[in-house]
């Protein structure tokens, strides 16, 4: 075996982003619902975290997903042709412009710190979302549950701690740590996701949520605010992802970025309704698990890194979870139940010629690809229009994006033969997540005019 087969042969196992093994076994069914643990101490955390502490928790602690073969000195990753960031390294990282307190995405991206179930120190990524709380972050599962060695019982991490915008490499200690240390107090996780190997590795469950502490009167959202969640089931997108990478060649210090575009991804282990999001652009590594994927624009929330394979050429690549219902929308319930979340609106008006909807969301989250459903009088002609798909009396349009505070609309071309007396009744997508559903529906008559 020659000396390049021999590396490739090498492969260890991370608790911080895993590689999937190809070929999974049929997992048992999902079950709705989400799981809290047991009550935590902030301060017990924040004590335990010390600066030293933080700045061991690199790469000697989270061992390597995929041995890497070096050519000529250097990593083998991404074609070059692959990668979009500007500047970007070869696994597609580039680095966040310092300090990282400037910018909104960089505060409320951060270091996430922990003690995993088998007691080992070990660091992921998080990410602070706008919540009624003000005290919520999302990062993914298997940062914060596992089960140690080969068996056993589930356990929840210990000591989790939260940095945002964690610098290691600032000359001031007080800057490494611009807000201070958030311990956590709760953490959520879907029922289904158990920690187990290997459905869970590429499962649409690995998502979790943490609640932190407050410092006195002031909220984690209110330090650093946070990112709206978007409602989606995957797909292809345009993001950017954050995070803190601590496998080498890379060793936590830094708030790393990487520019992609994904496309659906059913994962190995086909667990759920949902799809996920998959990119080769980055090859992302161990310690960057939970961190962010965000719109072009930043400031919302699609998913979350859960795992892949930094691999060199043709093997990598990278896979977020979506915020979905079954797995986001399940714990968000419980983590924030006074929390006003998925709350579509919709109202019509139209004539003769043309009906229009136009939909609001009025509660924390946007939501991505919102079908939007005219139910038009017998006899009705459809005119084509952009996004809209006709079945018999029923126009379906998808809207790509409703972000809070911003209603957009969407009018198809018709014709009836009496608009004064026609009506048309128009509904818009929602779930369980939407406490009053009565305004996801409009029935309006047709102006003449």
């Amino acid at each position: 075996m020659s000396r390049r087969s021999t590396l490739l042969a090498l492969v260890t196992v991370s608790t911080a982003l895993v590689a999937p093994p190809v070929e999974a076994a049929a997992a048992p069914p999902p079950v709705p619902g989400a799981e809290v643990s047991p009550v935590m101490d902030p301060q017990r955390a924040i004590d335990y975290w010390t600066a030293r502490k933080q700045s061991k928790a690199d790469a000697i602690d989270l061992p390597e997903n995929v041995v890497i073969p070096r050519s000529a000195g250097e990593w083998a990753s991404v074609p070059r042709n692959k990668r979009l960031t500007p500047g970007a390294d070869a696994n597609g990282y580039g680095r966040m412009d310092r300090p990282y307190r400037r910018a909104h995405d960089s505060r409320a991206t951060g270091r996430l710190f922990f003690l995993d179930a088998a007691g080992s120190r070990r660091s992921c990524t998080g990410a602070v979302i706008r919540s009624a709380r003000g005290l919520l972050l999302v990062t993914a599962a298997h940062c914060v549950y596992g089960v140690p060695g080969r068996g056993g019982q589930g356990r929840w991490s210990q000591n989790i701690a939260f940095v945002p915008a964690y610098d290691g490499r600032a000359e001031n200690p007080r800057d490494r740590a611009p807000y201070g240390v958030w311990g956590a107090r709760r953490v959520w996780k879907p029922r289904p996701f158990t920690g187990v190997s290997p459905f869970d590795w590429d499962s649409i469950y690995d998502l979790a949520l943490i609640e932190v502490g407050r410092r006195g009167d002031t909220t984690l959202q209110d330090a650093v605010g946070g990112f709206t969640p978007v409602r989606n089931e995957g797909g292809g997108h345009t993001v950017t992802s954050l995070g803190y990478p601590s496998d080498a060649p890379y060793d936590g210090t830094r708030q790393l970025w990487c520019l992609a575009r994904t496309r659906l991804w059913p994962g190995h282990a086909l667990r759920g309704t949902g799809g996920r999001m998959r990119t080769d652009n980055c090859h992302l590594y161990g310690g960057n698990s939970g961190g962010p994927w965000l719109d072009r624009d930043g400031g919302l929330l699609l998913g979350v890194l859960t795992s892949g394979a930094n691999d060199e050429a043709g093997h990598g690549y990278a896979v977020a979870n979506p915020l979905g219902r079954e797995s986001f929308g399940a714990m968000i319930r419980r983590a924030d139940p006074r929390g006003v979340y998925d709350a579509l609106s919709v109202e019509g008006s139209g004539t003769g010629r043309r009906v229009t909807a136009t939909v609001t969301m009025r509660g924390l989250m946007a939501a991505a690809r919102v079908p939007v459903t005219f139910t038009l009088p017998p006899g009705a002609r459809v005119g084509s229009a952009p996004g809209c798909a006709a079945a018999g009396q029923r126009v379906t349009c998808v809207l790509p994006l409703v972000r809070p505070g911003h209603p957009v609309r969407v009018s198809v071309p018709i014709r009836v033969r009496d608009a004064g007396r026609d009506s048309v009744t128009v509904s818009v997508g929602s779930t369980f997540l939407d406490r009053d559903r009565r305004d996801d529906r409009d029935r309006f008559r047709l102006s003449s005019g």
